[in-house]
């Protein structure tokens, strides 16, 4: 799997990427197909996306990258808040020389993908959300103090099964819970947190381009209500099921999550 450090803002920023490898210091090749970008949930890193990569590299240029303070890139915070994660994203994407990348964003990776649109209308070509987006993540206080508890070594860092389809392999299982143990918890903290203060309610009219909020067949109603509602409050959104999936498409289904990225517009995350 070709892996790349990439300085942001003095951070180091670990990059997976498919097709051709390049220097060090020189972006990835993304001269097929789409470039598209994916963001990642809170607590997760990159790595979490090589499935999807991987169904996505022989049409497409895709790219993960580790956000600061996860999996391997530098520094042991999370940055402040979604905000200051969107800027992040677009900081790294000029660095790749990433043009007009489709977003495909994951829970809290929804939030920055639609955070980095609002601030930048003209950046992205389209977005893919999943993964429990909406126009507020929700995460709740037990959820936080839950993870405080862990980060204070007063709790058992324990997988949670909540969020996956009942027909999940126990394979993915172990995947998922190998990518989520590679963040300290402290980092998923802070994630958390940006989170809880993070709203898009009312600014959504500046995201013009295509937006496909996907839906896992097995999601919560309250989920499913949260994610149409979003679709509904974006100029061109729309929704898209996820047959097979629940919340964590992106280890349940990862092939058929990248072949939304096809139901796009012709031209979104092509290179002009």
């Amino acid at each position: 799997m070709p892996l790349k450090y990439v300085t942001v803002d003095s951070v180091a920023t670990l990059v997976h990427h498919r097709g051709p490898t390049t220097l060090p210091g020189s972006p990835p090749d993304t001269a097929r197909g789409r470039t598209v970008l994916c963001l990642h949930d809170a607590g997760g890193n990159g790595n979490q996306f090589a499935g999807v990569l991987d169904a996505l590299a022989d049409r497409h240029s895709p790219v993960a990258y580790d956000q600061p303070g996860h999996g391997r890139s530098a520094t042991l915070d999370s940055l402040a808040d979604i905000g200051a994660m969107a800027g992040h994203a677009r900081a790294l994407s000029d660095a790749l020389e990433l043009r007009s990348p489709v977003l495909l964003g994951a829970g809290m990776g929804a939030a920055v993908a639609l955070e980095a649109v609002i601030a930048d209308p003209s950046w992205a070509s389209a977005l893919v959300l999943c993964g429990g987006a909406g126009l507020r993540p929700d995460v709740g206080d037990d959820e936080v103090t839950r993870m405080k508890r862990i980060a204070g070594g007063k709790a058992r860092r324990e997988f949670d099964q909540t969020g996956y389809g009942p027909d999940t392999p126990r394979e993915v299982f172990g995947k998922a819970f190998a990518e989520w143990v590679k963040t300290d918890p402290r980092t998923t903290v802070g994630d958390l947190t940006a989170q809880q203060r993070w709203n898009a309610t009312g600014r959504l009219g500046a995201v013009t381009c295509p937006v496909i909020v996907v839906i896992g067949e097995h999601e919560t109603p309250a989920a499913r209500g949260a994610a149409e509602a979003l679709a509904k409050a974006l100029p061109h959104g729309r929704t898209v099921e996820l047959a097979g999936a629940a919340r964590n498409g992106v280890f349940e289904q990862p092939a058929a999550l990248a072949a939304i990225v096809d139901q796009l517009p012709a031209t979104a995350g092509v290179r002009a």
